[in-house]
């Protein structure tokens, strides 16, 4: 049979439990914790906008960009932040726009090189991505107009007679039938 032997507890251990472990997490520093989280992540994010923006009006995409961030940002993050202050979402936009204008500029390049017969399919989809996604980013200058003509006319006193001629039947039929209406005489 073993016999264990019981060591005594260290000194420094014994002292005081409670300066060695850490607070218990409270809602307010729960509260706190997650404020100071939020503002750090509010200073990082501003950090990295301008040069966002900067990335963009040179054929990026914001995905891109921040995929390749050192700094490990989460997109859905990123993205959010930039919807939620109209200002910021406003300047985002405007890069977009200035995107599509540089990928305009790259459809020219890639239209006018030099390409060996094999090239030509790799030129044409590259146009054709670009074009795509011009259209997706800016509709107003770039998108596919869609309109929709209507050449049909209502009229709607024809419909008002109608209705008015079935409420007309409905109230002769009831004047018919509260005239002729069966009486216990009748019996």
């Amino acid at each position: 049979m073993q016999t264990q032997e019981i060591q005594e507890i260290p000194d420094w251990l014994a002292g005081a439990p409670s300066q060695l472990l850490p607070e218990p997490i409270s809602k307010v520093n729960a509260i706190e914790h997650r404020r100071v989280t939020r503002e750090l992540l509010d200073a990082t994010f501003s950090a990295m906008f301008e040069r966002v923006l900067s990335e963009m009006t040179q054929g990026r995409t914001l995905k891109s960009i921040v995929s390749e961030d050192l700094r490990s940002i989460e997109y859905d993050a990123f993205w959010r932040w930039i919807k939620r202050d109209p200002q910021r979402y406003e300047r985002y936009k405007e890069a977009k726009e200035l995107r599509t204008e540089w990928w305009a500029g790259r459809i020219i390049e890639i239209a006018e090189a030099e390409d060996a017969a094999e090239d030509v399919q790799r030129s044409k989809l590259k146009i054709d991505t670009y074009k795509w996604l011009m259209g997706a980013d800016n509709r107003k200058q770039y998108g596919d107009i869609k309109q929709v003509e209507i050449a049909q006319s209502i009229s709607i006193t024809a419909a008002l007679e109608q209705a008015r001629s079935r409420v007309l039947m409905n109230v002769e039929e009831a004047v018919d039938y509260i005239e002729h209406k069966p009486t216990e005489d009748d019996d």
